[in-house]
């Protein structure tokens, strides 16, 4: 059956006679993702270049707009996969999200869009999205006043303090009322110099059964997920030190109409059970690593993404 989905998809990978080229832009050239994805498109005939946002030259001149990096012209992509944009303040953040616009003026299509990148990167407009559509999520408060902020954790604590922006499980702490409520105005304080640059977002802590879910979703289908076990009760990301194991719960309705509120088509859904069994959705994510999903799947998943990506109707503009 692999070989005659091959064989379709080496039919489509011609563009007018010519293979298609596709950018893996990322901040971590050497990542797991980056080298998966770039062998799987490889095997399938596409020519694969990789992109390091802080090497792109932009230039403006005479009406003409060039974007290169060293000798390559980017323009000549046919897809940007966005799969690292990183951009930690707000200078390269705004950079690198006009270089995406950018190509998207161009012609170049790009996964995710752009919209949907801007969506994801901002927990609180993902929050806000989900409770409108009617997604179950923890009890929120975005707020930039630091009374508001610890008046919410005097209320509903035990809560987690996230930044707006992070990402990976960075500055994500869990606020205990036998411990830090005494201390509730420094810990706002530090987190916010050191995260939220002003804002807060916190949210109710869901008791849960010791681990969240992720789930991959790839052009409106979950093709793999996972229960993430946490190390420190709080952050179960792969790469800050949660494992992974098999899930058994049935998420896949849920995660599928997460990303389809959000607008993307490569998409990490992070869901938590509390101890009744009700899900609630934490967030999502626009550049999704896969590293520990990999590990409870016998499915190739950087060679299912590449597959979709081809056989997906190649449209102009911000992304599929």
């Amino acid at each position: 059956m692999h070989a005659i989905v091959s064989l379709v998809v080496q039919e489509a990978i011609f563009v007018s006679g010519e293979a298609l080229r596709f950018g893996l832009l990322s901040s971590d050239p050497f990542s797991r993702r980056v080298s998966e994805l770039e062998t799987a498109l490889q095997k399938l005939g596409v020519e694969a270049v990789h992109i390091l946002p802080w090497k792109v030259k932009r230039t403006v001149s005479d009406g003409t707009y060039e974007i290169v990096q060293g000798n390559r012209n980017l323009i000549d992509l046919d897809v940007v996969i966005v799969l690292d944009i990183g951009a930690s303040d707000i200078g390269s953040y705004l950079s690198r999200m006009d270089l995406l616009s950018a190509l998207a003026t161009t012609g170049v299509t790009l996964i995710n869009s752009i919209e949907a990148i801007r969506i994801m990167r901002n927990k609180a407009e993902t929050i806000r999205k989900f409770a409108h559509h009617g997604i179950p999520v923890p009890k929120t408060l975005i707020t930039e006043s630091i009374e508001d902020a610890a008046a919410f954790v005097n209320k509903n604590n035990p809560c987690v303090l996230k930044p707006l922006l992070g990402f990976g499980g960075s500055g994500i702490r869990l606020i205990e009322k036998q411990f830090d409520i005494r201390n509730i105005y420094d810990i706002l304080k530090f987190h916010s110099q050191q995260y939220g640059k002003g804002a807060f977002l916190l949210q109710q802590y869901i008791e849960n059964p010791g681990y969240d879910i992720r789930a991959l979703v790839v052009d409106g289908q979950v093709i793999a997920d996972m229960q993430r076990v946490s190390t420190d009760g709080i952050v179960t990301n792969i790469h800050a030190g949660g494992t992974a194991r098999p899930n058994d719960l049935e998420i896949k309705d849920l995660a599928k109409k997460a990303a389809r509120i959000v607008g993307g088509w490569l998409v990490g859904v992070d869901i938590i059970p509390d101890k009744e069994g009700e899900c609630f959705v934490l967030e999502a994510n626009a550049t999704p690593g896969w590293a520990g999903l990999q590990s409870v799947t016998e499915i190739r998943i950087a060679e299912r993404i590449a597959e979709s990506l081809i056989r997906k109707d190649r449209s102009k503009g911000e992304g599929f």
